[in-house]
C-alpha cells in the first residue's frame, strides 16, 4: 500500500464522517432516536478527529523528520489521533456527568498515555 493511497483513504473517511455528522445534526431527531442519535454522533466524532488530526501529525512528521516518512509513521499518527479522540471523548462525557473534570483528564490521560507505551513497546 502506498503512502498517497492511505493517506486519501484517511482523507475519505474524513470527509464522510464529517457529511454524516452535519446530516445527524441536520436530519435526526434526538427525541425520538436517542439511542441512535447518540452512538452515531459518536462514532462519526471519533472517526473525524481521528482522520483529521492523523493528517496534521503527519504533515508535522513530515517536517520533523524531513520528508523521509514511510507507511509507519501515518500508522503511529492514526493510533495517536485516536487515542488523542478517545481523550477528548472521555472529557465531553465526564464532563457531561459533571464528575471531577481535573483529576479524570489527568487519569484518563494517564491510561492512555501507558497504553500508548504498551503498544510501542509490543511493536
Amino acid at each position: 500500500m502506498k503512502k498517497r493511497f492511505l493517506l486519501l483513504l484517511i482523507f475519505i473517511i474524513f470527509l464522510i464522517c464529517l457529511s454524516i455528522f452535519i446530516m445527524i445534526l441536520k436530519y435526526l431527531d434526538p427525541y425520538t432516536y436517542t439511542n441512535l442519535g447518540v452512538f452515531s454522533l459518536i462514532f462519526s466524532y471519533l472517526f473525524w478527529l481521528s482522520s483529521i488530526l492523523t493528517i496534521f501529525l503527519y504533515f508535522i512528521k513530515k517536517i520533523y523528520f524531513r520528508w523521509n516518512i514511510t507507511i509507519y509513521h501515518i500508522l503511529v499518527s492514526f493510533r495517536q489521533s485516536f487515542f488523542i479522540s478517545v481523550f477528548f471523548l472521555i472529557l465531553v462525557f465526564f464532563n457531561y456527568y459533571w464528575a471531577s473534570l481535573i483529576l479524570t483528564s489527568i487519569l484518563s490521560f494517564i491510561i492512555l498515555f501507558f497504553l500508548e507505551l504498551f503498544i510501542k513497546n509490543q511493536e
